[in-house]
Order: C-alpha cells, then sequence, then structure tokens
C-alpha cells in the first residue's frame, strides 16, 4: 500500500444509488443500519404508511442490506438498487488475500510459474501429438 501512496495512486469504489420503501413503524430501525453500512441518505419522505428513501451505498455493501432486509423491516421493505457512480475510498484503503503466489517474492513466484509451466508442458504437447495421430487415421 506504500508503493500506491507513493505513486500518488487513489482508489475508487462503485458507488449504487438506492431506493428503499420501509414501513413508517420500522423506519427508527432501519437507519442505523443503513449508516452502519456507510449509506447516505440524501431523501426521505413519507408515502401513506411507509417511508421512501433515496441515497448512495458502497456497491460491497449492498448484499449484507439485502441480507438483513427481511428481519429489519418484517418483510415488507424492498429495495431497488443500481450502479451510480465511482467515489474514492476514504479512510483505510481496502485490501484482500491473495490467491495465488506473491509476484513481489521472485523466488518463491518463479519456482511456482515453472512448475506449472513444465507439467502442463509435456502432457499438452502428448495431446496434441495423439490428436493428430489420429485424426490421419480417421482419414
Amino acid at each position: 500500500m506504500s508503493a500506491l501512496r507513493q505513486a500518488g495512486t487513489t482508489v475508487y469504489e462503485p458507488m449504487h444509488r438506492f431506493r428503499l420503501d420501509v414501513p413508517a413503524d420500522m423506519f427508527g430501525s432501519v437507519l442505523p443500519v443503513l449508516l452502519r453500512l456507510r449509506a447516505v441518505p440524501q431523501t426521505s419522505a413519507m408515502r401513506g404508511s411507509a417511508y421512501v428513501l433515496e441515497g448512495e451505498i458502497p456497491a460491497a455493501r449492498v448484499h449484507e442490506l439485502e441480507r438483513q432486509l427481511p428481519s429489519l423491516t418484517r418483510g415488507e421493505g424492498l429495495l431497488e438498487c443500481a450502479f451510480d457512480h465511482y467515489q474514492q475510498v476514504r479512510g483505510a484503503i481496502p485490501a484482500r488475500p491473495r490467491s495465488d503466489h506473491n509476484p513481489l517474492n521472485r523466488k518463491e513466484y518463479l519456482l511456482h510459474v515453472v512448475r506449472r509451466v513444465s507439467a502442463a508442458g509435456p502432457a499438452s504437447r502428448q495431446d496434441s501429438a495423439s490428436a493428430t495421430n489420429d485424426s490421419s487415421i480417421t482419414r
């Protein structure tokens, strides 16, 4: 992450625009959850016996909101989301663990790559040679 800071790189995250219809008596329990998920409600209006909230939420948090909504609203909440824009990440830059070998550890990375190439190399050559022989036999 220090390399990103040195290079002057900024990290952006996708933001979704949301519209949330909730029963009026559940509005007080939904608002703190939205704030915890880093959602920013921008407008709210009372429509009949429901509140309609509109705002933006990080795309990474939409699934968690969808999961919690039925229990927060007794199954009566309605959520609509769509991608809206990218926004610069504030605070700590998110990170995730590597799923493969780290190319910054050159020795370990090259050993892994060489093993994968040498393991796939002869077998794939044999398969293509046998396929050629098979096709010449059937003619």
